[in-house]
């Protein structure tokens, strides 16, 4: 085994000449004489709740290499296996750097995400000869022979709550614990606070810790001008609530500028990353890292991932209550709503029984909800047999269901890498998830779903938990605001004239991925409004279909660059 430097990154190589890997500075590799090496790409032994880790163990003697990385782990592993040859690395640029690389896209893999078609291989990339390690897999490399096995699931392998046990008090308890956990060796903390549910519980908890150790923690908030004019609304209301009850935070407001494009920072996030990233938003995020490296950050904590377990929304509808066969809990769940509402049993049983019924049975949608090209799927179906299906409309699913479907590898776990790795290298901060902590998924995972929506109450059993912890204002919210970028249609809308003259000018390769006419078509329409009013196609065609085309634009060029 050979360590190769690319840049600030190492990667492993193993071919016929192997020999014994040195310590490459980035990754650390600790030798021994015949010995088995373990390679530590991140690694937390002091804190093995957390669940984040990333691992190479290579056998000199046996030649054998393990490579594993723990379930909804913040750091990947890529790896390319040619004849002869494997290499690994924790970052994609730091493998494409390799001269005997290819950097040919995979065709499958951009159809798959612009039709937004989960149904691919999880450990696939957007380059036809890399691959990902998936969350809780564990890769072996033994006499030429690659195998990837799954580990067992950790929010699978408990029995569900026993009935004496207050789920409340203990969620509350893991809340607490989650957060707590993750000040550690942090310097300057800081909440990327939203006013939600779930960024101000981790803000009290956070702020009330330092607190005891007489620290100070920075909230980063993204809202709108004081004087803004518009649809939009933002959650200053809920976060000045945190910052009255918890008086040791110290916010920092942050508002984009109103010419602010959506996809203005892709082509540094793709060359941080290598690939497309997941988010709708870098532009914010961006300002929100830049904001926090100014401050000196080094720790952020974050509240994504809670709106999937913690505060799950959780309230079966009368439908969903059918579509499981249980009509008394339906007809109970309509007279609930007669009751609180006043609303009259017709508008009920049009509103929450015929028509999402209906829907639930009969799914279509005239116009694709997606702007991959008809040449792409067509080269891709020719390919693998099957053509990517387009995203439709769908009802709501059930919340384990959900849960279930975020849980599979290669859907959430997927995304939090990118995140972290964008934030780590070009800010300086380490972004954590709290509520992505494998102890709060399990017990949530685990709880019958009656704890999630008691007494017909929205996101119950986090409201529940978070009594004493969350200012009343926030904890009995009945909405939900916008992330980062209230105005992200508006932004959309400012951004138009020069989004199409980038069109104009982009290399001819992206129109061979992306439909430009239905881009461009849904680019038209979008209307600065508030979240409600944010259209569907704003994600599935312009702010996804424009990420993949700068994408492909940014990898054309980067292709002509390279020697």
């Amino acid at each position: 085994m050979r360590t190769e430097r690319c840049g600030t990154n190492a990667v492993f190589v193993f071919d016929a000449d192997a020999s014994r890997g040195h310590d490459a500075g980035a990754i650390s590799l600790c030798d021994g004489d015949d010995g088995p090496v373990p390679v530590v790409l991140h690694d937390a032994p002091a804190r093995p709740h957390l669940e984040d880790v990333a691992r190479a163990h290579w056998t000199h003697a046996a030649r054998n290499l393990v490579l594993s990385r723990s379930p909804l782990g913040t750091r990947s592993i890529f790896y390319v296996a040619q004849d002869g040859f494997f290499a690994f690395a924790s970052t994609l640029p730091a493998l494409l750097a390799l001269p005997c690389v290819s950097r040919t896209l995979d065709d499958g893999a951009i159809a798959r995400a612009l039709c937004l078609d989960g149904t691919g291989p999880a450990n696939d990339t957007y380059y036809a000869e890399v691959r990902r390690i998936p969350g809780g897999h564990v890769l072996t490399l033994e006499a030429g022979v690659l195998a990837l096995t799954p580990l067992p699931a950790p929010w699978y392998v408990g029995a569900a709550l026993d009935e004496p046990d207050d789920p409340t008090d203990t969620l509350r308890a893991l809340l607490i614990a989650a957060v707590e956990s993750r000040l550690d060796d942090g310097k300057t903390i800081a909440v990327h606070l939203s006013g939600g549910l779930d960024s101000s519980t981790i803000a009290c908890i956070a702020a009330r810790r330092l607190k005891q150790q007489g620290r100070r923690l920075i909230a980063l908030c993204s809202v709108l001008p004081q004087d803004h004019v518009g649809p939009e609304t933002d959650e200053r209301r809920f976060i000045e609530a945190v910052l009255a009850q918890e008086d040791n935070i110290d916010p920092v407001w942050i508002t984009l500028a109103k010419e602010a494009d959506p996809l203005g920072a892709l082509p540094r996030a793709f060359e941080c990353l290598g690939e497309p990233h997941y988010s709708t938003v870098t532009h914010a995020e961006e300002m929100l890292g830049s904001v926090g490296r100014a401050h000196g950050v080094d720790v952020v904590l974050s509240g994504f991932g809670g709106d999937f377990f913690a505060s799950a929304h959780g309230v079966p509808t009368a439908e969903l209550h059918l579509r499981r066969g249980r009509v008394g809990a339906a007809l109970a769940e309509l007279r609930r709503q007669h009751r609180v509402h006043g609303t009259g049993w017709w508008r009920l049983l049009r509103d929450h029984v015929m028509r999402p019924l209906a829907r639930w049975r009969f799914v279509f949608q005239n116009t694709p909800a997606h702007c991959a090209t008809s040449a792409l799927l067509s080269r891709v179906t020719k390919r693998e047999g099957r053509r990517p299906a387009a995203s439709v409309a769908k009802v709501r699913p059930l919340p384990h269901q959900e849960m279930d479907h975020l849980l599979v590898p290669g859907h959430l776990e997927r995304v939090l890498p990118g995140m972290r790795q964008i934030f780590e290298q070009s800010h300086g901060q380490d972004l954590r998830f709290p509520l992505l902590d494998t102890r709060l998924i399990t017990l949530l995972r685990n709880l019958p779903e009656t704890e999630l929506h008691r007494d017909g109450q929205t996101r119950s059993i986090m409201r529940r938990a978070t009594v004493g912890i969350l200012p009343e204002l926030v904890r009995l919210r009945p909405d939900k605001g916008p992330a980062f970028d209230p105005a992200l249609a508006a932004h959309c809308a400012t951004a138009r004239p020069a989004l199409q003259h980038w069109v104009e000018h982009a290399a001819p390769e992206c129109w061979d991925y992306v439909d430009r006419t239905r881009f461009l078509a849904a680019l038209e329409t979008i209307r600065p409004s508030d979240r409600n009013g944010w259209q569907r196609e704003m994600f599935s065609i312009v702010l996804t279909g424009g990420r993949f085309a700068k994408f492909i634009d940014w990898h054309v060029r980067q292709r002509a660059q390279r020697p």
